[in-house]
């Protein structure tokens, strides 16, 4: 076994030295000889397509992080803009959303100042989910003044009547439901009649008016002031067809509500009195909802 080791050994010691001495000798042949050039140009010629076949995993492996890099920087700013852009869109609907309410509420400002009444803005806050009888729920109760039979209107017309109250909310019957009936007249032709509900949200009925009455379509219904309710003169609706029956004593009148009762949401309560002042030319009070 020494022996064998020995002699493993000797070789090695051997080829190392062979080794040295070959490096040494090329060392100064290169230093002294151009064909030594030549030979090493032609050596590095010939391993450059290993080295570059060597190389090529190591440059798909920094190209692939390169690029999973700048994907993930793509990525993240998309992400940013995308978030942006959304909050830039919340921030466009509520601005919408504050000008229509800015425009709702000038719309009854200047309704409520035409009006020599005392009226109070309230907000719509639950609406009835009953098809057959429309009824709204408001911001305004018996706390605030509000009573069973307060007339109630918006900048385009009527609305209806408040027809139970608690401290701080009123129900309203919309003059769409059923049960309503308002005496109006015809504004141009001053025709009388009673404009009913039907249960549909766009339709009214114009009852009780004669056989031989001036009525067309497109004429405004408006209120008549009987009953003391409703103020004179208010608009009501617009008739949409008149049918006249040669054997029927009235006229068949259906109209349509100027008030778009299915997107109402804020609403003026008028008080029963109206305020004069001096010289004779009214006044109006103006309550804001709670």
């Amino acid at each position: 076994m020494g022996f064998h080791s020995a002699a493993r050994h000797s070789r090695t010691g051997l080829s190392a030295l062979v080794l040295g001495v070959l490096a040494l000798l090329l060392m100064g042949a290169d230093s002294h000889f151009a064909w030594t050039r030549y030979v090493r140009g032609s050596i590095l010629t010939a391993l450059y397509p290993i080295q570059r076949v060597a190389g090529t995993p190591f440059q798909l492996a920094e190209t692939l992080q390169q690029e999973v890099q700048r994907h993930i920087r793509v990525y993240q700013e998309n992400e940013r803009l995308r978030q942006r852009v959304q909050r830039l869109r919340l921030q466009t609907q509520e601005l919408q959303a504050l000008h229509r309410e800015n425009r709702r509420l000038r719309e009854l400002l200047n309704e409520a100042e035409r009006l020599d009444r005392q009226v109070a803005a309230a907000q719509v806050i639950a609406e009835s989910p009953d098809p057959f009888h429309h009824t709204l729920t408001v911001t305004r109760g018996g706390s605030h003044g509000s009573y069973t039979g307060q007339p109630v209107i918006n900048a385009d017309g009527i609305v209806g009547q408040v027809t139970a109250t608690s401290p701080l909310t009123s129900q309203i019957i919309l003059i769409t439901d059923p049960n309503s009936a308002i005496p109006v007249l015809v504004r141009d032709s001053r025709v009388r009649g009673i404009l009913t509900g039907t249960g549909d949200r766009d339709l009214l009925k114009l009852r009780y008016v004669p056989n031989s009455s001036n009525v067309s379509v497109g004429d405004v219904l408006v209120t008549s002031g009987m009953g003391q309710v409703f103020p004179k003169g208010l608009k009501a609706g617009r008739v949409d067809q008149v049918v006249r029956e040669p054997h029927s004593p009235f006229l068949e009148v259906t109209a349509r509500p100027t008030v778009p009762v299915s997107k109402l949401e804020d609403v003026l309560l008028l008080e029963q009195e109206a305020r004069g002042d001096p010289n004779g030319t009214g006044s109006v009070a103006r309550n804001g909802a709670p």
